[in-house]
């Protein structure tokens, strides 16, 4: 497909370039030329120049060159084609093609972005000054859009009549239907799609209207927020609201904002941030990211993500991988969104956003914000929790880095932290559901199975089940950090525990339930041990954080060095049973009376 050539060159006589570098660039008249900062770069002394009479721009600075379609081309991010329209509808020109299905095709496309054109014209003129709009101008008014924001946004009013539009346009049903304007009612005559709301024209990034989404009035009917149906020209999964006005700034800044709503975008151009754009009624998918990236890699998402999954966690770094993408994230005050903030208070909109964090980053410190770290079991849950989330990245190097980071904030060995950041196998055969199950959904079941508890205390757990005459006597709640195995503990040491499976079910019942169903594959003595090795490694790392001088080191060093003898001679089938016994009597003692007491002087050796 191509376009005639008598039309290109047409369209690159009859272009001004000096008029369209205005559009971007504030120029001044240097001799014969025009000169100012360069679009393409940063500059503070002007290094651009443009020679108007030729048709053709330079810059000093980076050497950009080229005619008026080249710098459409690199300022709206379009192909040749594209550009080429885009100066020949701002001239005026109907371009010819050389293939001519195309050429009808684009004929089409145009009648339709004609009728919505002047649907947007008629709604905004009808807020601008039609009768039926007074309580529409009063509502906005009080919501602090001025008439600045109303003419920027086109805002608009579609009148309270089955088909105020229809009637103005005057045209066929069937074209209004295929703009998503309008249908055949029932007497046959065409009503309007939309009715008594205010409608915010949806542009493309070339800023021509594809669609509309309409919003209630606080006394209308719902739903709240009415979006234009799928038509040739509206695709909501590829459309972003606002990106037509935001795009120069989103490239200036190098990061786009996202927004839920019309509202948000408006409010973060009024509160000083011209880079928020917003999906139009549908979740973010790969084509918005994929538009997005042409514009900037930086994308921060300004919405409620808490209860994001591992699903939207799968979407993110998919984005990132595939499209090269920095997916962030903007923690909103509780309850605020970027509207609401914008209006009440802009600098807490700034703030949030210029604070966004990396995705996992995000969800790792809401984990952690929850968490009561002073406390071994909240230091355990936030573990546990944390490292599930970490263990969803596909990045091993980001995990490393992460799990590091994490091992400190919650006090606990980083090899225990490793092994609880378990990438999960995604081949991994997954068993048929029973009949009447919840649908296979990642986030479901993350929801419904009990926070990730460490093999060890799986491992005790079940030892415990099926050979209680072995293990309960060296079986302690020290053993346990995750809390959901802390109460499993509880209950299957209580007389009478298989009773209370049934009548009581909870996270712990449910943990029991699963051991039961597996089976004892180890000696129940070895299994302890390895849960008194995690016992003995979060004791060390304890340690390490309490001890603040040289004499409290020295204090303690026979009880080190005792636990390391006593560890290396559990790893022996000779001396483990021997070595379990004397570490249990030790740590029942740590219960006791809560201090780490010196082990007995004949075993100091």
């Amino acid at each position: 497909m191509g376009i005639h050539d008598e039309d290109l060159q047409r369209v690159k006589i009859e272009t001004d370039l000096s008029g369209v570098v205005s559009q971007y660039v504030a120029l001044r008249k240097v001799g014969q030329r025009w000169s100012g900062l360069c679009p393409f770069h940063n500059e503070k002394t002007p290094s651009f120049s443009v020679n108007a009479e030729e048709g053709f721009f330079y810059c000093f600075g980076c050497q950009k060159s080229g005619d008026a379609i080249t710098f459409v081309r690199e300022m709206e991010h379009l192909d040749f084609v594209g550009a080429v329209e885009w100066l020949a509808n701002r001239l005026g020109i109907a371009l010819r093609y050389t293939d001519t299905s195309d050429g009808t095709n684009r004929k089409e496309r145009q009648e339709l972005t004609d009728i919505l054109e002047k649907a947007a014209d008629f709604y905004h003129q009808t807020l601008r000054s039609g009768t039926s709009a007074g309580k529409v101008r009063s509502y906005l008014r009080s919501r602090g859009f001025d008439s600045e924001t109303v003419d920027q946004f086109r805002i608009g009013y579609a009148p309270d009549k089955w088909d105020a539009l229809a009637s103005h346009l005057g045209i066929p049903t069937p074209k209004l239907e295929a703009a998503g304007l309008g249908r055949p009612g029932q007497r046959g005559g065409p009503i309007d799609f939309f009715r008594d709301r205010i409608m915010f024209p949806v542009f493309d990034t070339n800023g021509a209207v594809v669609g509309f989404g309409g919003r209630m009035l606080p006394d209308g009917q719902q739903p709240k927020y009415k979006n234009t149906p799928q038509t040739r020209l509206y695709d909501k999964s590829k459309v972003l609201y606002g990106l037509h006005l935001a795009k120069k700034h989103i490239v200036e800044a190098d990061e786009i904002v996202v927004c839920e709503g019309y509202t948000d975008v408006i409010g973060c151009f009024r509160a000083g941030i011209p880079r928020a754009v917003a999906t139009c009624g549908t979740a973010l998918t790969d084509d918005h990211v994929k538009l997005m990236t042409r514009f900037a890699k930086r994308i921060v998402i300004a919405f409620d993500a808490d209860g994001a999954g591992k699903a939207a966690a799968d979407r993110f770094y998919g984005w990132e991988d595939r499209h090269n993408a920095e997916v962030f994230v903007a923690a909103m005050p509780e309850g605020a969104d970027p509207g609401q903030l914008a209006e009440e208070n802009p600098s807490a909109l700034t703030d949030a956003l210029a604070a966004a964090e990396p995705f996992l980053s995000y969800r790792i410190n809401r984990v952690l914000d929850k968490s009561d770290l002073s406390l071994v079991e909240g230091r355990a849950r936030a573990a546990a929790d944390t490292g599930a989330i970490i263990a969803e990245h596909p990045n091993e190097v980001v995990r490393d880095q992460y799990l590091i980071e994490v091992a400190q904030k919650v006090r606990i060995d980083i090899e225990q932290m490793r092994r609880l950041v378990k990438k999960p196998n995604p081949t991994r055969h997954q068993p048929t559901p029973p009949p009447g199950s919840p649908p296979d959904n990642s986030d479901t079941q993350q929801s419904t199975q009990p926070p990730a508890v460490p093999q060890a205390e799986l491992n005790l757990l079940r030892a415990l089940v099926h050979d209680p005459e072995t293990v309960t006597p060296l079986a302690l709640p020290a053993m346990f950090s995750n809390p959901i195995a802390i109460d499993a503990y509880h209950l299957v040491t209580t007389d009478g525990w298989r009773e209370q499976i049934d009548e009581t079910p909870t996270a712990a019942t449910t943990l029991i339930g699963r051991v039961l169903v597996e089976e004892l594959d180890a000696d129940p003595i070895e299994l302890v041990s390895r849960a008194l090795d995690a016992v003995i490694n979060r004791w060390n790392t304890e340690l390490r954080y309490d001890v603040h001088d040289i004499e409290q080191l020295r204090q303690h060093q026979p009880i080190v060095q005792w636990l390391t003898h006593r560890q290396e001679e559990m790893h022996s089938d000779d001396t483990r049973t021997a070595a379990v016994e004397a570490i249990v009597d030790w740590l029942r003692n740590q219960e006791t009376t809560g201090e780490p007491d010196q082990p007995s002087d004949q075993n100091l050796n």
